[in-house]
């Protein structure tokens, strides 16, 4: 968060002055080669000095500087407000820093992607060099190889995203940097700079998300059935409600309690000496439930049980019914006997 506190007289000249603020923080895969430094820098050379605040009180401030530039070897916290004063005591700028950019886990040995989390209108770049001492005769310096900028796709909000043409190895070092640049009075300019850097590491295991919570056991109930006689069934059939809780399909068949019915509905404890023939299907109806509910099964009568029904007078059947969901599961319920008169 940017806060303009004061804009010295000077900057009205003919050429303002270009203030920069920039905070490094991290590693790289050189620890013995620190990185983490507040500075700021004034163009034209000016006086500057860099302070950091926490809870109101300094507890930091760069030594003045009469050469446009001033540096320590500190960073704020997240929270601290820090200051870029030219003169010293003149506040040019003030930024309240909050730990970004950040690099996600996921940018990684192996793979190509570069995304993390940023200050909320910030430009975002990135790059990955691998580094090295070179010791040479009267003292050594870092050499680059491998580098590679990021090239950033997505930025929205507070997250970025972007990849790497070729994956990133052991060895690197990915930096993320977000800045800001702001036009003050008089033409005067003050950019803000917050860079992060990280080794390369390996990338974190694939967490596979768990598995869907088992669906519940299928239950359902038959309404209270409707009065029916032998001349409703022969014009217009049988008409019933099935709950069901879960998605699924309902079957209803009406068997004429005079034989053996299906395995599932059968209950009779009795042993026979001559086994009797199976029941006759009188009616069968089905319907298709989309999610849990009430559904309506419309029972059509059988050929064999039409013609049944038309010499019959009175005589007693059996309601099967019969729950099944896609995932397999069946369930019979409670099979109720109907008493049929003209």
């Amino acid at each position: 968060m940017l806060c303009t506190l004061a804009v010295p007289v000077a900057a009205q000249a003919s050429s303002p002055p270009v203030y920069t603020l920039k905070i490094v923080e991290g590693e790289t895969t050189l620890p013995e080669n620190p990185i983490v430094y507040t500075s700021g820098e004034v163009n034209p050379h000016a006086p500057i000095a860099v302070s950091i605040v926490r809870g109101g009180i300094v507890v930091a401030k760069t030594p003045p500087s009469s050469n446009g530039s001033a540096g320590m070897s500190l960073v704020p916290q997240a929270g601290d407000l820090v200051r870029l004063e030219s003169p010293v005591g003149t506040v040019i700028e003030s930024v309240t820093y909050d730990g970004l950019p950040s690099i996600d886990p996921t940018v990684c040995a192996g793979s190509t992607n570069f995304s993390g989390q940023n200050t909320l209108g910030m430009t975002v770049k990135g790059h990955a060099v691998a580094l090295a001492v070179q010791i040479e005769k009267y003292g050594s310096s870092i050499q680059q190889s491998s580098f590679q900028h990021a090239q950033v796709t997505m930025l929205s909000g507070t997250t970025f995203g972007g990849s790497f043409l070729t994956q990133l190895a052991l060895g690197q070092t990915v930096t993320a940097e977000e800045s800001l640049e702001t036009q003050l009075a008089y033409g005067v300019v003050f950019n803000y700079i917050s860079e992060t850097a990280r080794p390369v590491a390996g990338c974190p295991p694939v967490v596979p998300p768990p598995p869907p919570p088992p669906p519940p056991a299928l239950q359902g109930t038959i309404m209270k059935l409707p009065h029916v006689t032998i001349l409703t069934l022969l014009k217009t059939g049988l008409r019933d409600l099935v709950t069901i809780n879960q998605p699924g399909s309902v079957t209803q068949d009406l068997y004429l309690e005079d034989g053996t019915l299906p395995a599932l509905a059968a209950t009779s404890k009795h042993k026979h000496h001559r086994k009797p023939p199976p029941a006759l299907l009188l009616a069968r109806g089905a319907t298709a439930a989309s999610g849990a509910g009430t559904v309506t099964v419309s029972l059509k009568l059988t050929s064999k049980g039409r013609a049944k029904l038309r010499s019959a007078r009175n005589l007693r059947a059996v309601l099967v019914t019969t729950l099944r969901t896609s995932s397999g599961a069946k369930l019979n319920l409670a099979r109720r006997v109907i008493s049929l008169h003209r």
